[in-house]
């Protein structure tokens, strides 16, 4: 067996500061033979770094101060040392009082009066190692503490998802009975007011025929609001036809009453949730009634109505004169806040561009959570 202190020894033969140094550090240093893995010589730091007294260390193998499910792998970072010519890495050694500790290390093959060792010099990490510990179990913990956030807020949203589709289908049905309120007693008494204006036309000189033609003319321009009010209220002809249909006939009424060019594209082939239609159908009918009312010297309006990535997407662009949207008053009298009212509860977009000289854009977007399946 190799002489005990043979590190020690050498360094005295180059300087005494070097000895010192191997006696004084505060990094655990060790002496291996390179052919055996024998512990041929140590500092007092690596001794206490392991747990184990210089006796008992000159009397093992190098990796037999590590865990007993951890010295195959440290027998081949050995050999893996003495092929490079150095190395270096983390472990930690298995103490005989059963506490850990965590360690860095530098290793390199060195030659002795022509013999081959291996120079360790190990530094204890076990503070920091800890910190990183506990800073992990604190990140875990607070990784646990938002995902129970998130599966509460998860489920808050639901609920407020549930309620607020709830309300958005009382106020559905609360439009239904005002459109047929509006229906039996409005309409039918504008319609039978029509008639009895008609008749009194023939009873009337021509005096006072331009009066009974105002008259009427103002009778049914009131018949026309409201059912134009009907239908933003209960668009009946959405449940019987479907979205793309009724936006098709609308679109190309108003082409032939402002005698311009229309183009409607689309690509859906299935009825969506009736929440959905009904609201984009709100959207479109004031965007169009907007147009109708507002838009000069009109010759083009293009619908677009796509579904994508699991949002519906609609725009409705005109070529007009345009306005500044920056400059739209408080009390929105063109229906737009309404419009992005209706977008945004449904959770979705509504963005409208306009400048003057240059048209008017609107876009809109709702999320559409399952797409139907198409009908074979």
């Amino acid at each position: 067996m190799e002489q005990p202190n043979l590190l020690r020894d050498s360094l005295k033969g180059i300087e005494g500061k070097y000895q010192m140094l191997f006696e004084t550090s505060r990094d655990g240093i060790a002496l291996i033979d390179a052919e055996t893995a024998m512990i041929i010589d140590c500092n007092k730091e690596y001794q206490n770094l392991t747990g184990r007294s210089f006796e008992e260390l000159i009397h093992m193998k190098v990796w037999e101060t590590r865990p007993p499910e951890s010295r195959e792998k440290n027998q081949e970072i050995f050999r893996e040392i003495l092929d490079k010519g150095q190395g270096g890495g983390e472990f930690y050694y298995a103490r005989p009082d059963n506490s850990r500790i965590y360690t860095e290390y530098i290793s390199r093959l060195i030659t002795i009066d022509g013999k081959n060792y291996i120079q360790s010099v190990v530094r204890d990490i076990t503070k920091r190692v800890q910190r990183e510990q506990e800073m992990e179990n604190r990140v875990q913990e607070r990784t646990k503490e938002l995902q129970k956030a998130m599966r509460k807020l998860k489920m808050y949203s639901q609920r407020l998802e549930k309620i607020s589709n709830q309300h958005i289908r009382a106020l559905e049905e609360e439009r239904k009975l005002i459109a047929i309120e509006l229906h039996d007693r409005v309409t039918q008494d504008l319609i039978s007011l029509c008639h009895m204006v008609n008749k009194l036309k023939e009873w009337e000189d021509s005096s006072n025929q331009l009066i009974v033609e105002e008259i009427l003319g103002r009778v049914r321009i009131t018949l026309d609001e409201t059912r134009n009010i009907m239908k933003t209220l209960y668009p009946t002809a959405l449940s019987r036809y479907g979205l793309v249909k009724i936006m098709t006939q609308e679109l190309g009424n108003l082409g032939l009453k402002l005698a311009v060019h229309t183009q409607f594209e689309h690509n859906l082939a299935v009825k969506l949730d009736p929440l959905i239609e009904t609201t984009m159908y709100r959207i479109y009918h004031e965007a169009l009634l907007n147009i109708e009312k507002h838009c000069r010297n009109v010759k083009n309006i293009i619908v677009f109505l796509k579904y994508r990535a699991g949002f519906l997407n609609m725009i409705i662009e005109d070529d007009g004169e345009g306005f500044d949207s920056k400059k739209i008053p408080p009390k929105d009298p063109s229906g737009l806040d309404v419009m992005r009212q209706r977008a945004e509860l449904m959770e979705g977009r509504f963005v409208l561009r306009s400048k003057l000289g240059q048209g008017t854009k609107i876009s809109v977007r709702i999320p559409v959570k399952s797409m139907p399946r198409k009908k074979q």
